[in-house]
């Protein structure tokens, strides 16, 4: 018999995750029920999936557990950088952090496919079931991380998704003093943008690296620092942090303080 799955939060990933259950043909969503809900009805099920925000997943979770005619076998919570722990003890339930390597505009059963997640669990158990579970989605896998590299792993997964989003802010605000519209600014750049996501992700950083950075051309680079104080001096201080970063651990060369 398969598994059946509720859901608590109705967020993106939430949706999304549910969206992909009910396609998957190997589990069965019995219901998707707002974090919000003031009083939760009674429960039924072998896994219990909280999706609410990070700060109210254990008060969720043990407000749901609550309702459970007979514990679930595996309680799962989606926040990647918190503990399977942060979930409430109970005796018989494995408890489990299942983070998905994605990013959710929307909701859509479609962004979990070809996907990794990153489990975390003291228990064998759970990260067994994660390996069936995000396999049955048409995800490629889990990367079993232990709880104490959490932190570092969720910073990483921010560098990848939220900064890339920032780094095209900026692009966005260097095409409005250009006088050009940023969306055709963006659609103009697109090509070098995904060639350098492709060089990156497919060969080691320091041996694609291009342009006056890794040439150290230090009077073009003079000029984008002119320039870029010139525009924000937030963007100018980001410039000199990834210029610091590629001098000292990229192209492995000393660091030249450039005015």
């Amino acid at each position: 018999m398969a598994d059946s799955i509720i859901i608590i939060g109705k967020s993106k990933v939430g949706q999304s995750l549910a969206k992909a259950i009910r396609a998957s043909g190997r589990y069965k969503l019995s219901s998707i029920v707002s974090a919000r809900s003031e009083r939760f009805p009674e429960f039924e099920s072998d896994v219990l999936i909280v999706a609410a925000k990070d700060e109210k997943i254990s008060d969720v979770a043990r407000k749901a557990l609550k309702q459970f005619k007979k514990k679930p076998r595996f309680i799962v919570h989606l926040a990647g950088s918190l503990e399977s722990t942060v979930l409430p003890f109970a005796s018989g339930v494995a408890r489990l952090t299942l983070h998905p390597i994605q990013t959710f505009p929307k909701p859509d059963a479609g962004l979990v496919k070809g996907i990794y997640w990153m489990a975390s669990s003291d228990d064998p158990a759970a990260i067994r079931w994660a390996r069936q579970f995000v396999a049955s989605l048409g995800s490629r896998g889990i990367i079993s991380l232990p709880k104490e590299a959490l932190p570092l792993y969720h910073t990483m997964t921010v560098f990848g998704a939220n900064f890339t989003v920032l780094l095209l802010a900026a692009i966005e605000q260097m095409s409005e003093k250009l006088g050009e519209d940023p969306k055709r600014m963006k659609s103009a750049l697109r090509p070098l943008i995904e060639q350098a996501l492709t060089n990156g992700l497919s060969k080691p950083a320091k041996n694609v690296i291009t342009g006056p950075i890794a040439r150290q051309d230090y009077t073009t680079i003079s000029k984008h620092q002119r320039a870029l104080k010139a525009l924000n001096p937030q963007i100018r201080a980001i410039y000199d942090a990834f210029l610091h970063y590629a001098e000292g651990s990229v192209i492995a060369r000393e660091p030249r303080n450039v005015k």
